[in-house]
């Protein structure tokens, strides 16, 4: 529990600071939001034995896991790194930022760790499977929400109009944003899979 609420306290310090300092501020606390929600599903999830709530749960999740490491697109911001070694703002920014992005991703893996643990899959081989089958398909979300500007919850509202994104990203030039967002979700989850064998 106290885990999951110094998390909580990450994200409102964070937002406070990129309200204070920043004037991506709105749209980056939002997406921080999204991350957030993807581990409190997890965590709620875990914490349940109810075979039903835990499979909406599970539900809900998958559709938000993306919103992570989606995280790592706001580098498109980044617009003052060049400046971050001699401009204080810049440098304000980069540890803004920064921090974020890592809230977003650690988002991902702990909420990831729930679920293994939830699920108890105890096989590496059967969670490495896993890993890299969740970060394809959330790498293909991670392109539709940056470049469709699609949200999770659009496969509830416009189910037709997810399905039609999805076919245009693999119709279209999409495949090194695929591969390199599944790379990166792949070695960060492996890095910080429990197995240390």
């Amino acid at each position: 529990m106290k885990k999951i609420i110094s998390v909580h306290v990450f994200f409102a310090v964070i937002s406070a600071a990129f309200y204070y300092k920043n004037p991506y501020g709105p749209n980056l606390v939002w997406n921080m939001f999204l991350a957030l929600a993807a581990l409190d599903f997890a965590y709620v999830m875990y914490r349940l034995r109810n075979r039903f709530l835990v499979a909406v749960l599970a539900i809900l999740w998958l559709l938000f896991y993306p919103n992570t490491f989606y995280m790592l697109t706001d580098a498109v911001y980044f617009t003052w790194a060049k400046e971050i070694l001699t401009d204080q703002q810049a440098l304000i920014n980069f540890f803004i930022f920064m921090s974020s992005i890592l809230f977003g991703v650690l988002c991902g893996v702990y909420s990831w760790q729930l679920v293994v643990e939830k699920f108890r899959v105890d096989n590496p081989w059967l969670r490495y499977i896993a890993i890299a089958g969740l970060s394809l398909v959330s790498s293909f979300a991670i392109h539709i929400g940056r470049y469709a500007r699609l949200n999770s919850w659009d496969v509830f509202t416009d189910p037709m109009m997810v399905v039609r994104e999805i076919m245009a990203v693999a119709n279209s030039g999409a495949l090194y944003f695929i591969i390199g967002f599944t790379c990166f979700q792949v070695m960060t989850l492996v890095f910080t899979d429990k197995d240390y064998s």
